[in-house]
């Protein structure tokens, strides 16, 4: 990076589950103890050994993301079809409801976000959470949403990642130009997202990182880390002609 560039006029785009969120509060945990109210007897080894693959899921229509990644994990479990749509109509009920999914921020989170404000960029949520997720992490933990220059969730466009629309929204948003410009995330669709975008990517292994690894690998993300405290020490360089 020229050190002559401001910072500010860089901008950094973040998924939010897995990378600020933890995906197994929000998601894994609720997920399966519904499955275990379907089926008490579901393959819960065989999901936990090859739930990694769940990072392959793709969004696109932004109605469909949900359902293709409980049918997945469904499968993986051995449930039977007329048993997916249960668990189906169960997690939709709940999500109506809105209170069966935690919003628990992963170690270091605030931290990492409130040293990148520091530092200067700028900087971007780029979400499949729906509005009404962000009003809630919004009065549950404003340290991490008031670090955001704008918010891109899944209502504010037609198709979700891996299409760019949402990372393009954003980028508009901060007025950043896509040479500096980076994707943070931890699925192959947050990736994809952000190549179909134009700019660059880092992959988190995030609260499965053995697992994770080989998947977003895949990728070919510009930077693979562990976890999102990482990513200040690297910026520089990723940015470094």
């Amino acid at each position: 990076m020229n050190e002559q560039n401001n910072l500010q006029n860089y901008g950094i785009l973040f998924d939010m589950d897995g990378v600020l969120i933890s995906l197994v509060a929000r998601w894994i945990n609720p997920v399966e103890e519904i499955i275990t109210s379907v089926n008490p007897n579901f393959d819960r080894e065989r999901i936990r050994d090859e739930g990694s693959s769940l990072r392959l899921i793709q969004g696109g229509k932004k109605s469909l993301w949900l359902i293709k990644g409980i049918t997945q994990i469904c499968k993986l479990g051995g449930l039977s079809r007329f048993q997916t749509l249960r668990v189906i109509t169960i997690v939709g009920l709940r999500a109506i409801t809105r209170k069966r999914f935690p919003i628990i921020p992963l170690e270091g989170a605030v931290e990492t976000l409130d040293s990148l404000k520091k530092m200067g960029f700028k900087l971007a949520l780029v979400t499949s959470a729906s509005k009404f997720t962000i009003k809630k992490l919004e009065k549950e933990y404003p340290a991490i949403y008031n670090k955001f220059d704008t918010i891109v969730t899944r209502s504010d466009v037609k198709f979700t990642k891996p299409s760019p629309d949402q990372l393009n929204a954003a980028l508009m948003n901060l007025r950043v130009e896509k040479q500096y410009a980076v994707m943070v995330g931890d699925f192959v669709s947050d990736i994809l997202a952000g190549k179909n975008a134009g700019i660059k990517t880092v992959a988190v292994l995030g609260e499965f990182a053995e697992l994770s690894r080989p998947i977003l690998e895949s990728a070919n993300p510009d930077l693979i880390i562990i976890n999102v405290t990482e990513l200040p020490k690297y910026l520089l360089h990723l940015f470094a002609p």
